[in-house]
């Protein structure tokens, strides 16, 4: 139940009927992002997992949506409204049951649920606290990418696959607005946003990981998460597919002067990225190279 010490800590999450708000639904993990850094792979993977439940849809952008009353992409600021996608109807425990039995030979038995909203990285500190006010042990996976590529795919991604446009029809100065948003630039601030997830949450409750591994190493990758969110991590729970990549964009070289200006513009975050976590990506390619203590 929701006690009244945890609804004085809730400022954006709206609670109207404590007898209707069933905690235990409550997610344990979050899937974080930001956009373009593998959380879609990471979702598609990790739902095939028997003792995982990922919400359906993928992103629900509940969190991210409650201090934007005028364009709520979540229907309520209500959380008995959230917490009904955590529960599996009839139909898709039936089929995932099934599933469960038929690829691995044993029942679908959730010991962890989760959602994936790759808007949440960029969360302010005051939302992430009614987070863990209603969840104190909650875990949270945070991808980290090159943040010029990061930054490129995004950019491809909004303004010319989901709109229907050539890459020509976008013009310089679209770009430049794109990447220069303050959502981009939070998006960019990898260290900040583990530091503000990571000061809220309890120690060792964020996960970080680099999407260059799923390229590289996409079978550890994900035994590494499973152990994270405390299920069985076996290989047998990793799909044969598991080296394909997932809503991609197409490949394609920045164009030199937005590189260059996405360089002057992101060289903090680069900076802070070598420095906390050693990588670096010297080469141009959005490969990671480590040049110190590494992502742990």
């Amino acid at each position: 139940m929701l006690d009244d010490s945890t609804r004085q800590k809730l400022r954006w999450v709206q609670v109207s009927d404590p007898a209707g708000v069933r905690l235990e639904r409550f997610p344990d993990f979050l899937i974080v992002g930001p956009q373009r850094t593998g959380t879609t792979w990471l979702h598609a993977h990790l739902r095939l997992h028997p003792q995982i439940f990922l919400s359906e849809p993928k992103e629900l952008f509940y969190f991210s949506s409650l201090k934007e009353a005028d364009k709520p992409r979540f229907p309520s600021r209500e959380l008995s409204t959230y917490l009904r996608y955590f529960r599996d109807p009839p139909w898709r425990f039936a089929l995932r049951s099934a599933l469960a039995l038929w690829n691995f030979g044993e029942l679908y038995r959730p010991r962890v649920r989760g959602e994936a909203t790759a808007s949440y990285a960029a969360l302010d500190a005051d939302v992430i606290a009614e987070i863990a006010a209603l969840r104190p042990e909650v875990k949270v996976i945070l991808m980290v990418r090159d943040p010029i590529e990061r930054a490129w795919s995004h950019a491809k991604k909004d303004l010319v696959r989901n709109r229907g446009r050539r890459f020509e029809d976008v013009g310089a100065s679209e770009f430049v607005d794109f990447f220069t948003s303050d959502y981009q630039r939070r998006c960019a601030q990898y260290v900040a946003n583990a530091d503000r997830w990571s000061a809220a949450l309890r120690p060792g409750h964020v996960f970080v990981g680099l999407f260059d591994d799923i390229a590289t190493r996409p079978v550890e990758l994900l035994l590494d998460a499973m152990t994270f969110l405390g299920v069985r991590s076996e290989r047998r729970y990793v799909s044969k597919e598991v080296g394909e990549r997932v809503n991609p964009t197409g490949a394609s070289r920045i164009p030199e002067e937005h590189r260059r200006f996405l360089e002057d513009l992101l060289a903090p975050e680069v900076a802070a990225l070598r420095e906390r976590f050693g990588l670096s990506w010297q080469d141009g390619r959005g490969r990671a190279q480590p040049v110190g203590g590494g992502m742990r």
